[in-house]
């Protein structure tokens, strides 16, 4: 499957929600990234993360565990249908600055064998709507797993599978800090990366996950670094930018100067 100059957008669950409180949206950051991107007007993709409408009921029915007892199903019901309204609010913004997007839902396409470990895909729907000119919009979600019920599998992981099978030049996280945080090893205080490479990544230490805040049931720091560099193996380039800073998004959508972390 290729499409020719796609890039793959990241709403993270941090700045689309308050990962602190259930189910509680940022709607003008959501509303400010989207018109952004409405501005931009190029073929992509949008994942988003499920932030607060995902992690504090997976994390209180200890969803990533797979299935171990009959009380995590009613947890499975409500994080699907929380998913789909949090989808819903996305796709609701990106149609109002004029795109058209398309929500398509994970877990109805992804499966995860147990003893291999690999996931199993069924993408061509996604293919299709690009050609058609929509945006599919996806998620990080539930799973149903092959012999095992369930787990989660994150936007980062969606991500990578999407940049494997998709010709895309760059994927661009959007979340709440201004880029992945190191310390400085000449004056011990914390700061954003602003270049790296794939070399860099494997031999720095980082302060903590790229967003601080709140529940994440889908990896520590180290995760993302290490789905950053899997990713790194499909993609040209990718990119943290923080969503809350005026127009930084779209600077960096149209390939301008801007503060962020760029790993090449």
């Amino acid at each position: 499957m290729n499409n020719n100059g796609i890039d793959i957008i990241k709403l993270g669950g941090a700045i689309i929600t308050d990962k602190t409180e259930y189910k509680k949206i940022r709607l003008l950051e959501l509303r400010e990234i989207c018109q952004q991107i409405g501005e931009w007007r190029n073929p992509c993709i949008i994942v988003h993360g499920a932030g607060s409408y995902g992690h504090v009921k997976a994390k209180e029915y200890n969803i990533t565990s797979g299935f171990k007892e009959s009380s995590q199903i009613r947890g499975l019901m409500q994080i699907r249908e929380d998913m789909n309204e949090l989808s819903s609010i996305v796709v609701e913004e990106l149609t109002k600055v004029n795109l058209m997007p398309m929500n398509f839902q994970t877990s109805s396409l992804i499966y995860l064998e147990k003893e291999s470990s690999q996931y199993e895909y069924f993408l061509d729907p996604i293919q299709e709507a690009i050609q058609l000119g929509l945006i599919p919009v996806l998620s990080g979600d539930i799973v149903f797993v092959k012999d095992d019920g369930f787990n989660i599998i994150s936007g980062d992981v969606l991500i990578n599978i999407l940049a494997s099978n998709f010709q895309v030049n760059r994927v661009i996280f959007i979340t709440d800090v201004d880029g992945l945080m190191i310390i400085n090893p000449e004056t011990s205080q914390k700061e954003y990366l602003k270049n790296a490479s794939v070399e860099d990544l494997q031999s720095l230490s980082f302060t903590s996950d790229i967003s601080e805040k709140a529940i994440d049931v889908t990896g520590s720091m180290k995760g993302k670094v290490d789905s950053i560099l899997s990713i790194l193996k499909s993609v040209n380039e990718i990119i943290i930018v923080n969503g809350q800073e005026n127009k930084r998004v779209l600077d960096v959508l149209k390939e301008k100067d801007a503060v962020c972390t760029r790993i090449k």
